[in-house]
């Protein structure tokens, strides 16, 4: 039996962390951004562009007359620029839950190995909030992202291998008072996703450690084991 630590259609994206795994919530974030960044790419002649450089040039005011900076990013952006740049698109997600379809999330065993396989489904709220200063713009612009998730949701399911997306829901466009008056409109669904993993079992390397004592003839374990760092 062959046993995979990583989901098989869910591919880790180029430049991502080696710390975030894929499948994981935070993966999934990643690759929303990247979905949602394609519909405004320049090709596709929107009245909103999306740009690696999402700050306008010295002689661009981000006019409604010509396309719009956009900016889109995770939600949890460190940078406060960039969380204060208007129009935004911001992609977040809501508790996660990782829930038992096997006693323990057992899946399998290799006997010879040792290595034990583990199966789980994870529950990933996702919440994208569409931030501008124009109510109106806010709307359109979730409108827009809203039906392309929804008639994209059956493609990105199965090239991404998950087990489930919601339909997508859209929010009513709703005023929010910070630094100064903005509109944000929400787009909220849910993925589900099958996450593996597989561990190795500790008591035949414990076991080893044990032999290793018994042969050395050493009778205080203290001095067996500082021989093993000190030369």
């Amino acid at each position: 039996m062959t046993l995979e630590g990583e989901p098989k259609y869910f591919p880790r994206m180029p430049g991502q962390q080696a710390e975030v795994m894929p499948g994981s919530s935070l993966a999934v974030v990643a690759l929303l951004t990247e979905i949602v960044r394609e519909r405004f790419r320049p090709s596709n002649e929107l009245a909103w562009v999306w740009r690696e450089n999402y700050t306008p040039g010295e002689d661009e005011e981000n006019t409604p007359e010509e396309p719009r900076k956009l900016l889109i990013e995770p939600s949890f952006s460190e940078n406060s620029e960039a969380r204060n740049y208007r129009p935004a698109i911001l992609i977040d997600k809501q508790d996660t839950i990782a829930s038992k379809v096997a006693i323990g999330n057992f899946a399998g065993q290799q006997l010879h190995t040792g290595l034990r396989g583990f199966y789980s489904l994870a529950t990933i709220p996702i919440d994208i909030s569409v931030v501008s200063d124009r109510n109106g713009e806010s709307a359109i612009l979730a409108d827009i992202v809203w039906f392309y998730l929804l008639a994209g949701r059956e493609q990105i399911m199965h090239t991404f291998g998950m087990q489930d997306m919601e339909n997508p829901v859209l929010s009513r466009t709703t005023p929010s008072d910070v630094d100064k008056r903005v509109w944000t409109t929400r787009i909220t669904f849910t993925i589900t996703l099958g996450l593996r993993w597989s561990t190795l079992p500790i008591s035949p390397i414990l076991n080893s450690i044990v032999l290793k004592y018994r042969r050395s003839g050493e009778t205080d374990p203290d001095t067996f084991l500082l021989k093993q760092f000190i030369p």
